[in-house]
């Protein structure tokens, strides 16, 4: 799952970017603010992730964060969009772009919940493995009757 790793990475940079953009909004300032603090706390949440089985073996997870960094550029676009210098333009966009803003903010709240169920259920998954691994281990072998 390269994939997986390179999404992992990718949301890294995404959030980086979000991060610098922010800082020059010149409109919807709030919204901006609360999805960098966000976005920052996620991919520094994921970055612990980056190099593990879970990350690896699980299609589940490899779709979420596929997800999650299309929601994350399209997010930066929304960001981007918010420091433009035209008044008029500002008046115009301003509420849309809110709305907006607001929606790619429960998009990444959607998205992180799916990761974590995804998280969940392979733990799940790893952990049943394991106790089903030690009970084969504690078992009294079968003899063998002819």
């Amino acid at each position: 799952m390269a994939d997986s790793l390179g999404s992992v990475r990718h949301i890294a940079e995404l959030a980086l970017k979000i991060r610098q953009a922010v800082e020059t909004v010149r409109q919807n300032k709030q919204e901006c603010v609360q999805i960098r603090r966000r976005v920052v706390r996620v991919s520094s949440i994921l970055s612990q992730l980056e190099d593990t089985v879970i990350i690896r073996s699980n299609p589940a997870m490899a779709a979420a964060l596929e997800e999650l960094d299309a929601t994350l550029r399209h997010a930066h676009t929304l960001i981007a969009a918010c420091q433009e210098r035209n008044i008029v333009c500002l008046f115009c966009a301003a509420t849309a772009l809110s709305k907006k803003l607001r929606r790619v903010q429960d998009d990444i709240s959607d998205q992180m919940m799916e990761g974590m169920l995804a998280t969940s259920v392979h733990v799940t998954i790893v952990l049943a493995r394991i106790q089903d691994d030690v009970d084969y281990t504690r078992r009294p072998p079968r003899l063998i009757k002819d």
